[in-house]
């Protein structure tokens, strides 16, 4: 075993084991289940919430690519509060060198309200993946220059971890497959996270997820993903070529093929998975505010409830048609607590379709009551799971991890100006106080 593992050892025996600070500057420290993850700064809650983030995205990891546990470096996370005196330091940074004893991995970052839950994971997976690939690489010469693993890879395995939700990313391969303009697999493997705007960032992920998924399905996929990964040190300048030769099956020949048949596969997933309740009261909402055009060709947004309003204009009848179409795809994917209503909602937009308005309202007035119930119900069914789980549960289950995303420290400094002039007197505070 090699010596700096042994220094870790006796670290943590339980989910965050919180020391005495022993960093030379002088931080609190907790460290994760599995003494890989040591996280130093910031609260005790938010170290905690970012063992918890990190053990869980390698355990997907792990589980994507069938492998165990046997990590060899430690990852060290350093937790900081926006500096007055440094306005501009990146929100994360990771840092990748070679220490007498070994690899020295370090992430650091910037706790505030602009830091996302997935930013996070992207980098811890990032982190995970690196040790991987370096694992059996011991004694690298000074002056060989480090890998990282590429952003297809990183970003596909993050829209794989178990539990994602992956809607918005198979609704973007739908819209690429009704276009019929699916990038080449080769593209995705070239293009660089940083180098896109927003809107590519997301196909590029949706792309991303949709490769993964390939590697994986291909005959011994998760063995061959985890050598290619291992291999990546290695591995030629080219990407495309060099997952040629891991997957030959799949990428050597027709690899066009495949690779269509994978984004259109995708595509389809989760059309027909049911939605939890808020999701389908925020689709029901939508569905229920439909636009129909005046005779002056202005346009007007309603709900059924207005049907006094909008019973005289022409284009009423196809407009409630199509809300009825809707409703009964939507039926298919609610919640269980809210079918009845949609059933309910759809039957009134034919029936005003047709022009017939008899009971109309009382049915609506019915429907929201019951409607307020459902969701009053459905309310204190969170509560209660959230109560057991901060007072009951004997083990956490990652739901508060995004605690990171929205709860700024007490410790934080409210916003202050970033021009020269305040940078200056800031710092000019600190060092008097």
């Amino acid at each position: 075993m090699p010596a700096p593992r042994k220094v870790f050892l006796p670290l943590a025996t339980a989910l965050c084991l919180t020391i005495a600070a022993s960093s030379a500057a002088g931080k609190p420290r907790s460290t994760s289940t599995s003494r890989q993850f040591l996280v130093y700064g910031a609260e005790i809650k938010i170290r905690g919430a970012m063992c918890d983030l990190a053990e869980r995205t390698k355990a997907g990891l792990l589980r994507l690519l069938g492998l165990s546990d046997d990590w060899k470096t430690p990852l060290v996370i350093n937790l900081d509060y926006r500096a007055a005196n440094v306005p501009d330091a990146p929100a994360a940074q990771f840092e990748l060198s070679q220490l007498g004893y070994g690899l020295k991995l370090q992430l650091s970052f910037l706790v505030d309200r602009d830091i996302k839950g997935r930013t996070v994971e992207r980098e811890l997976l990032r982190a995970i993946l690196v040790e991987m690939m370096y694992r059996q690489r011991g004694n690298i010469p000074a002056g060989v220059p480090y890998v990282t693993p590429p952003d297809w890879l990183v970003e596909g395995m993050l829209a794989s971890q178990p539990g994602r939700d992956s809607d918005e990313d198979a609704a973007l391969l739908r819209t690429v497959v009704a276009s019929k303009k699916i990038a080449p697999f080769e593209d995705v493997v070239r293009q660089q996270r940083a180098q896109l705007d927003a809107p590519s960032q997301q196909f590029h992920a949706a792309y991303s997820w949709a490769l993964v998924q390939l590697l994986l399905d291909a005959p011994d996929g998760r063995s061959r993903l985890a050598r290619f990964i291992t291999d990546l040190p290695d591995a030629p300048n080219d990407q495309a070529a060099d997952l040629r030769v891991h997957f030959p099956e799949t990428l050597g020949r027709a690899a066009g093929k495949w690779w269509a048949l994978s984004v259109a596969q995708l595509s389809a997933r989760d059309r027909y998975a049911i939605l939890g309740a808020g999701k389908t009261a925020a689709q029901l909402d939508r569905a229920l505010r439909f636009s129909i055009p005046a005779r002056d060709g202005s346009a007007h947004t309603y709900s059924l409830g207005d049907y006094e309003t909008f019973r005289k204009l022409p284009a009423e009848s196809a407009v409630l048609r199509q809300v009825n179409q809707q409703l009964l795809l939507l039926e298919a994917r609610a919640h269980p607590s809210y079918r009845r209503i949609i059933e309910e909602e759809s039957e009134l937009a034919a029936l005003l379709a047709r022009g017939k308005t008899r009971g109309v309202a009382e049915r609506l007035q019915r429907l929201g009551s019951y409607r307020a119930a459902v969701e009053r119900q459905s309310s204190q069914i969170d509560d209660y799971l959230n109560w057991y789980e901060a007072t009951q549960s004997k083990k956490m289950s990652g739901a508060f991890s995004p605690l990171l995303e929205n709860a700024p420290s007490a410790e934080e400094a409210p916003p202050r100006r970033r021009d020269p002039i305040s940078v200056y007197l800031d710092s000019i505070e600190m060092e008097t106080n």
